[in-house]
């Protein structure tokens, strides 16, 4: 049972089935994203109708709800610091109290559902952005809502309410229930399976709002009539013109006025009454006309009111009339008349003293002004001059941006006067600022220059690219296409970086705004082309980007029809990632929208660019980095270096980065195990998903210590929310098993992920270093395994005139042994791992996820149990067993080393890498046996031996080679054999060797030691 506002002066019951909300519930999840890994936000009151979206509608598909207290919801401040801290990523709000919050403060929040009032074109501007903006309207009588769609920043008033939900039907209609053309303004009709079943206990109200169907031919439906006026525009989306009765939104509250108006005229003071809804400060508000002009006082009126009406029925002020004025053409109320007396007798404070000179004071009247109408004086109430929970939210908005104070809600009903206000504000503690400058010049972050060494090390493969496609179906207007993506490229101007390199140091490169290339690959020609376009979009994801030369991203469009056409983007991960791809399907649209429209496209500069971002980190690692470095060296002390699982074929001597892939979901009863688990733990699923595959590890490699990577986004910084970049970094985390139970596992697990996260000032290369870990070309360093769960909600594209459709495209490559993203599909849980072929066979890698899900399952279904006792069958012996011989490396065929004449002398070769060493390490000897990387050598290190190196010699010499041979010894010694012409190379060696002692002291001697 869901109650609504009527027009007797009693609450409407609507009967609203189970089906009626399991329906909805299908088709809301379905067009908002909702699933089973949802943290939806709940702030409605139990009595508004949208609890069925805050409650049910994550409930029902095994989601999480954070429930927001009464001071959350009425506070800005505290409610936005409630969805920051609880990660909600879904959730609804009336326009009221979502314009009162700032995007910024909310990154976790990509799913943002606004309803129950007309959603102004300046919400969507600001809200839209780098999220999913939905629309959502409905009556109750249609069990909540009935028409949805996203918004982009660039709609305009009226903004469109949306399209029917699945299986749902409208119709627009004249006075005779007769359907209108499209543009046309009529009445809405609401059919299908969200109808309810009419009104307690009101037959009569019943048969008059819910009619026959006469459109749909089937038998038995009926339709809604909602009173709302609206027009389909040509996109097929619908847009609301107001009410055919006198029925009102409220604070997102729907308010029949005669409703208002049968109570107040019950009271034996008042002969005649009649309520209109003005716009007040803090919104819609109600203005009640009374006559006699001796009517009941303002308090009487609102003693007798208190219990009859809700807070939001209730009249702001009162004005009472000898007459209801009347119009003297129609002999009606004359409402314009009643609107202008509105206007009229709003209250204005008088000024107590005069605001003086204090400059805290004088922002906080002028704010105060401005929402509320009146200038105040020192002891104006906020509530005498017309303020309300509200106001005071818009109020305590304001002021935190103008005043830069710690200022909420209580303080303003704490203050209440303009004086106590200010009083507050006076000894709250200033916000803190994020140190965060604008306008720098390109500049690397460290995960780029990381990503841009694996890059030197393997310049033909591409394990760091991300690849998306989408089926267009409809018309595609190619150079619009192409106009909209160039205004994207200038707006973020990372993806018009190339990176080069001078003596071994990488720079970033920004170059001018350009038209981007958009080919068009024809299909249509015979064959099979889905299997064509599967081939190319394989092609395209392993494309290897050229960093040096850029562009860092290439787009191509494929025609399958002249409607039908796929479109395909990668970008280079150093300049993307995952939070990036809903940046840039926003800005897509938005940019070619403008295009199919007939103007240019443009989007707004953004404030904060990629480089920013760069600065700000490398100061917050200055900072920080040697505090964070000596926690990491701390923490992990002993760990191993090194994760090793049973494969099907030795190691190569060389890590190849090739890549497959392979899924498995959770059965429903792990599923719930694990959510209900993650639950009473009070943590995350993702906790519980790395316990299971920490004790998965321990049993395939019989050790309890490991060592897996995480993925922590840096994105700490709510303007960095809308700007196109790489801001990932990989973290070690340490997952120990042992004799525990599961339960232990799981806190073990939670309390190791909060605490990788607090310390951000080192990355992966420096705690590398720390630790002191040897380089081995055959793997990566450290981290050989890679734990990453995907908890945003997937973007989708939406073009104009266009219905997209994601198209899967294959992985291009493996950087790591495994990596196992943890996923969520038809709302249940699952894993997806990408693993190296050269390794593992794909029986071995489906087996292993089967086994793992199996696990995964046993272990949350008892948790207080030891989880080593947990299905001890798994894994199966296929999966615990190595194939003989796999877990050997392959050697390389050793070159012949031709010593020098004496023990102690150098070859020219020798002695000429020794000296580029000495330069590059600032070291006065080097051992033509020391290792690199034991002497102070590190990744960026070699890279400026490597292109001095092959500056001196003017030959191209692969950087692995410099990892392959890390001795001055063995790097000669390959040097010297694998050149084409030995005698010539050996004589520009001697060259190249004689300008180096040239430069350093001649006194020097080589020896032993160079």
């Amino acid at each position: 049972m869901l109650f609504t506002s009527g027009s007797t002066g009693r609450p409407k019951g609507v009967v609203v089935s189970h089906r009626n909300v399991a329906e909805f519930v299908t088709g809301w999840a379905g067009v908002t994203g909702a699933g089973a890994g949802v943290r939806a936000l709940c702030a409605s009151s139990l009595v508004f109708d949208a609890v069925v979206i805050d409650l049910f509608v994550p409930l029902l598909l095994g989601g999480a709800v954070q429930l927001a207290g009464s001071d959350d919801r009425t506070d800005p401040v505290r409610l936005a610091r409630f969805i920051a801290a609880h990660e909600v990523d879904w959730g609804i709000l009336t326009p009221t109290v979502l314009s009162l919050l700032d995007p910024a403060d909310v990154p976790t929040w990509r799913t943002v559902l606004c309803g129950g009032e007309a959603v102004p074109a300046e919400l969507a501007e600001r809200w839209a952005p780098g999220r999913r903006f939905v629309n959502a309207y409905g009556p109750t009588e249609t069990t909540v809502a009935a028409l949805a769609c996203d918004l982009v920043a660039t709609e305009t008033d009226p903004v469109p309410i949306g399209v029917p939900l699945p299986n749902h039907r409208v119709y627009v209609v004249d006075a005779d229930l007769r359907p209108v053309p499209p543009g046309e303004t009529g009445e809405l009709l609401v059919g299908g399976p969200g109808v309810a079943d009419g009104y307690l206990n009101r037959p009569g109200l019943t048969a008059e709002r819910f009619v026959p169907d006469p459109f749909s031919g089937l038998a038995g439906e009926r339709l809604y009539r909602t009173g709302d006026l609206v027009t389909q525009a040509p996109d097929g989306r619908f847009v609301y013109h107001g009410r055919i009765d006198r029925q009102v939104k409220v604070r997102g509250q729907r308010i029949e006025l005669g409703e208002v108006e049968a109570v107040l005229a019950g009271h034996p003071g008042v002969d005649r009454v009649t309520v209109e809804a003005v716009d007040g400060p803090a919104g819609t508000e109600l203005v009640a006309f009374l006559t006699p002009a001796d009517a009941p006082d303002d308090a009487a009126l609102a003693a007798y009111a208190e219990s009859r009406l809700t807070a939001a029925m209730r009249t702001a002020r009162t004005v009472r009339l000898a007459e209801l004025p009347v119009s003297p053409t129609t002999g009606k109320l004359d409402r314009s008349a009643l609107r202008a007396l509105a206007a009229a007798s709003r209250p204005q404070p008088a000024a107590d003293e005069p605001v003086d000179g204090d400059p805290v004071t004088r922002a906080v009247a002028r704010v105060w002004a401005r929402l509320l109408g009146a200038a105040p004086g020192p002891d104006t109430d906020f509530l005498a001059a017309g303020g309300n929970s509200i106001a005071a939210m818009r109020l305590v908005a304001a002021l935190r941006a103008e005043l830069g104070r710690h200022v909420d809600t209580r303080d303003v009903f704490a203050g209440r006067t303009l004086a106590g206000l200010v009083r507050r504000i006076a000894a709250a503690a200033p916000d803190a600022g994020d140190g965060l400058t604008t306008g720098n010049p390109p500049t690397l972050s460290p995960p780029q220059r990381r990503l841009w060494f694996v890059d030197q090390i393997a310049p033909s493969s591409a394990p760091y690219n991300i690849a998306v496609a989408h089926r267009l179906r409809g018309e595609l207007d190619v150079p619009a296409l192409g106009a909209a993506l160039r205004a994207v490229a200038e707006r973020h101007d990372v993806l018009r970086w190339r990176i080069p390199q001078t003596a071994g140091v990488p720079y970033a490169v920004c170059e001018e705004p350009t038209d981007v290339a958009v080919p068009v690959v024809d299909l249509t020609g015979g064959g099979d082309p889905e299997a064509e376009l599967a081939r190319m979009l394989a092609a395209g994801a392993a494309h290897a980007f050229d960093l040096a030369t850029g562009p860092p991203w290439q787009v191509t469009v494929y025609r399958l029809g002249p409607a039908e056409h796929v479109l395909a983007v990668s970008w280079h991960h150093a300049v993307f990632d995952g939070w990036s791809e809903a940046v840039f399907y926003d800005d897509l649209a938005a940019a070619y929208a403008q295009a199919v429209a007939g103007d240019a496209p443009g989007l707004p500069a953004l404030t904060t660019r990629y480089a920013d971002y760069a600065v700000w980190r490398a100061a917050r690692d200055r900072r920080r980095g040697a505090e964070d470095l000596q926690w990491w060296a701390a923490h992990l002390r002993d760990a191993p270096i090194v994760l090793d699982l049973p494969r099907d074929r030795p190691r190569p001597a060389v890590q190849t980065y090739a890549g497959a892939e392979a899924a498995v979901t959770f059965s429903p009863v792990a599923d719930r195990a694990v959510r209900e688990l993650a639950e009473r733990r009070g943590t995350t699923v993702a906790a519980v998903l790395l316990a299971g595959f920490g004790e998965l590890l321990s049993r395939l490699t019989g050790a309890d210590d490991h060592v897996v990577g995480a993925i922590v986004a840096d994105r700490r910084l709510a303007a960095l929310d809308d700007v196109v970049g790489f801001f990932i970094d990989t973290v070690p985390v340490r997952v120990r098993t042992g004799a525990a139970s599961f339960a232990e596992l799981v806190d073990r697990c939670a309390g190791e992920l909060h605490e990788v996260t607090a310390h951000p000032g080192a990355p992966l290369e420096k705690i590398v270093e720390a630790l002191g870990v040897g380089r081995d070309t055959s793997r990566a360093p450290l981290v050989q395994v890679l734990f990453n769960v995907l908890n945003f909600v997937q973007p989708r594209l939406a073009l104009t005139g266009l219905a997209a459709e994601p198209v899967p495209v294959p992985k291009p490559g493996s950087p790591f042994d495994i990596t196992v993203y943890v996923v969520e599909r038809g709302g249940r849980l699952g894993v997806e791992v990408v693993y190296n072929p050269d390794l593992f066979d794909a029986d071995r890698i489906e087996a292993l996820l089967t086994d793992l899900a199996g696990l995964v399952g046993a272990l949350a279904a008892d948790p207080g149990a030891k989880a080593a006792e947990a299905a001890p069958e798994l894994p199966r012996p296929t999966v615990r067993t190595a194939q003989l011989g796999a877990m050997a490396v392959t050697a390389e065929p050793a070159r012949p080393v031709v010593l020098p004449a004496g023990p102690d002398a150098l070859t020219e070769t020798e002695e000429l890498i020794a000296g580029i060493w000495r330069e590059v390490l600032e070291r006065d000897g080097v051992g033509v046996t020391d290792n690199f990387f034991d002497i102070g050598g590190h990744s960026m290190a070699l890279a400026a031996v490597h292109a001095r190196l092959t500056a001196a010699t003017g030959r191209s010499i692969a950087m692995l080679d410099l990892f392959r041979h890390p001795t001055v010894r063995a790097l000669a010694a390959h040097l010297d054999g694998a050149a084409d012409r030995p005698e010539l190379a050996r004589a520009a060696l001697r060259a190249a060797a004689r300008r180096s002692r040239a430069r350093r002291n001649p006194s020097r001697r080589p020896g032993g030691t160079a």
